[in-house]
């Protein structure tokens, strides 16, 4: 056995398995799967669009389990309501182009990225448990973010992970209208942070926006009651409602569909200020704030949130790893089928021709004496491998590895 091959089997038993999760999360995300199979069978939709839009589903019960008392943003409508939001505007409001700045309540990169990685992971481990695949998934540990392995055939992904979501819709909750008092006047207060002093008794609402006769609407579903400490109560609030309303979900994909058809092409569309990464509106609106660190204008959504694996700095730390992997491991391996690549829930819609559209079919070896310029230069036993065996999203997949064709292209083929 190759130094090499110590050395992966070194990783595989310093991973982790993803069998002991919450099976809360793990209940949510099978019941998931397998309504986007069924979907797709039923109505000929594209089942890899649908596990997309489940996926941000998902891990927005996990942004929502960090819901605090502070943080959310009253708004004056005719129908007053406070909103518990991930963009910097009145996600109301942004409905009708009226923008209305307010500080997100966006979670800490560090924190969610490692929940948004491990329930990708879970999101993968149940379509193979689905398709009655008998792959094992691994959380992975340095330089390795996950491992996918075949134990019968000693098929083995060595992948990093550039998970996002594409849009994180807000909570909300019915209020009085809030007035207060000026030169001895009641008025009605402008849009303004409130705190709610009772959440765990409050009766929480997600908003989905929804087009009727071409204008979109924000309607309204309940989530339940957070409860004084129940972390989960997001993903028991979504199961209930997915399967009490039969016609939630498909409502939340058509949304989706159109917020991603807004992310790319970028169209600036009502709903495209929802996503992340949408930027700073444009033109930029009377009143909108200034930046509070150096020049120019707040945004509303910034390119640190893009979606998937798009964001420019992930593609690049993506193809050191995976080329760093390959060169490490291909060559030297007896043991293992030794595959690399990146995994996402999203491609790279927006950076895909710049990034990776070049790359993604570049096969390399190595040349020890340093003069090869032609194939016909080199020894003719020499192995060329992939760069890329996989650039894999569950939207849509790029593979050079039958194995992997197997596992990650869900539907046709893109």
């Amino acid at each position: 056995m190759s130094k090499i091959d110590n050395w992966i089997d070194e990783i595989i038993t310093r991973s982790s398995s993803i069998d002991n999760v919450n099976p809360k999360e793990e209940v949510l995300i099978e019941f998931l799967v397998k309504e986007s199979f069924r979907i797709s069978n039923e109505k000929g939709m594209d089942v890899n669009i649908l596990l997309s839009s489940c996926y941000d589903l998902v891990t927005s019960a996990e942004y929502y389990s960090m819901v605090a008392h502070a943080g959310w943003l009253y708004c004056p409508h005719e129908d007053p309501r406070i909103f518990f939001h991930y963009t910097n505007c009145c996600p109301r409001h942004v409905l009708t182009n009226e923008f209305h700045f307010n500080p997100s309540n966006k979670p800490t990169s560090g924190k969610i990225g490692t929940a948004s990685a491990k329930l990708l992971l879970i999101f993968y481990k149940c379509i193979f448990k689905y398709l009655g695949r008998s792959e094992v998934i691994l959380r992975g540990v340095e330089p390795v973010d996950a491992i996918i392995l075949d134990q019968t055939s000693n098929k083995i992904l060595f992948a990093e992970i550039k998970a996002s979501p594409l849009c994180i819709l807000p909570l909300s909750a019915k209020s009085d209208r809030i007035t207060q008092e000026s030169e001895g006047e009641i008025i009605t207060s402008e849009h303004e942070e409130t705190t709610i002093s009772q959440l765990s008794n409050t009766e929480i609402d997600l908003m989905i926006p929804v087009q009727d006769g071409g204008i979109w609407k924000a309607q309204y579903f309940s989530l339940g009651k957070r409860g004084e400490s129940n972390s989960l109560w997001a993903y028991e609030g979504l199961l209930n409602l997915i399967k009490s309303n039969e016609g939630f979900l498909l409502l939340y994909h058509n949304f989706w569909v159109e917020a991603m058809k807004s992310y790319y092409p970028k169209r600036n569309t009502e709903i495209f200020w929802l996503t992340n990464a949408c930027g700073t509106p444009s033109p930029i609106p009377n009143g909108w704030k200034k930046r509070r660190v150096g020049a120019g204008f707040e945004s509303i959504s910034d390119s640190k949130t893009s979606v998937g694996m798009d964001r420019t700095d992930d593609i690049k730390k993506g193809i050191y790893q995976v080329l760093k992997l390959g060169a490490e491991g291909k060559p030297i391996t007896t043991k293992w089928d030794f595959k690399v690549g990146i995994i996402s829930n999203l491609h790279a819609a927006r950076h895909f021709e710049e990034y990776l559209k070049a790359l993604k079919d570049i096969v390399w070896t190595n040349d020890l004496s340093g003069n090869a310029r032609y194939v016909r230069d080199l020894p003719s036993d020499s192995r060329v491998y992939n760069l890329f065996d996989g650039i894999i999203a569950l939207s849509q997949s790029h593979t050079r590895d039958p194995w992997l064709e197997e596992l990650f292209v869900f539907g046709e083929k893109k």
